[in-house]
């Protein structure tokens, strides 16, 4: 079932709560806008994460690729 949005005078939507409910989306959760070739707009839901930990973690992976490709050798 399509449901209608009005664009307001400052650019913000509103989602019918019918269809947040559906996308089980709440209250400041993050979504990426996405414009598509044909103009369509795809809203993503995303997950902040902490710079610092991120790189942490991509660092650990690194670190676990080196181990792995030195074990194959």
């Amino acid at each position: 079932m399509s449901e209608y949005l009005q664009v307001r005078s400052n650019g913000q939507i509103t989602l019918p709560a019918q269809t947040r409910r559906k996308a089980k989306v709440k209250e400041g959760d993050l979504l990426e806008a996405v414009v598509e070739q044909d103009g369509s707009i795809r809203l993503v839901p995303k997950v902040a994460v902490d710079r610092a930990l991120a790189e942490k973690y991509q660092l650990d992976d690194i670190e676990w690729a080196v181990k792995q490709k030195s074990k194959k050798e």
